[in-house]
């Protein structure tokens, strides 16, 4: 008997699923380079996700980041 394949996270759930994205996932969505999301979240124009236990991680809602970026777009 051989030992199943756990799937990782990623492989869990597909990008286009997840509820929770990266930083390098949000710049993406907003068709933006990673260091001007980042300068976007550090003015306080995102927020990341307060994860339990003090955790840090900087992961976002996708439907705020998809939000932020329908704006952007219609203010272009």
């Amino acid at each position: 008997m051989t030992a199943q394949h756990a799937p990782n996270r990623d492989e869990a759930v597909p990008p286009h699923d997840r509820i929770l994205v990266s930083e390098a996932v949000a710049a993406q969505l907003c068709s933006v380079s990673l260091p001007t999301f980042r300068k976007w979240m550090q003015s306080g124009l995102i927020d990341r996700v307060a994860l339990p236990g003090g955790l840090r991680r900087n992961l976002y809602r996708r439907a705020d980041v998809e939000a932020f970026a329908d704006r952007l777009a219609a203010h272009s």
